[in-house]
């Protein structure tokens, strides 16, 4: 469903209702993907080969998500946050935990930023 389905099915509340149900999916998935990363450094070898390879799946699987979420919700938030983790992913490939990890905090910030757009339109229509 698109964003302009959506506000023309069920107005400016329906998006918000989608947009802070997204906001809270990929954001709880951002918060676990750092928890992951953080745990990427206490490995070696082979055993950190792997992890990695199955993180960076994760970090792609999550750009996708936020993606659709930008794509169903029109909120700019969710796009610049699908650009930070795919450069959280490129930095993460080349053993920049740190910068990855400054990217995957920016990209929580954004789509609390969406989450709180959605929440304040709620809250002014009363459902909150």
């Amino acid at each position: 469903m698109s964003v302009s389905l959506i506000t023309e099915q069920f107005g400016e509340v329906g998006k918000a209702i989608v947009g802070f149900q997204y906001a809270e999916r990929v954001k709880s998935e951002l918060i676990i993907a750092a928890k992951m990363l953080d745990s990427l450094s206490e490995l070696t070898g082979d055993e950190l080969k792997g992890a990695s390879k199955l993180y960076s799946f994760f970090l792609t699987a999550l750009e996708g998500e936020t993606n659709i979420a930008y794509n169903v919700v029109g909120r700019t938030e969710f796009e610049t946050a699908a650009c930070k983790i795919r450069e959280a992913a490129e930095k993460t490939g080349l053993g920049q935990y740190g910068e990855a990890m400054k990217l995957l905090s920016e990209a929580i910030s954004h789509v609390a930023s969406s989450g709180q757009w959605a929440m304040q339109t709620l809250k002014n229509h009363h459902l909150l």
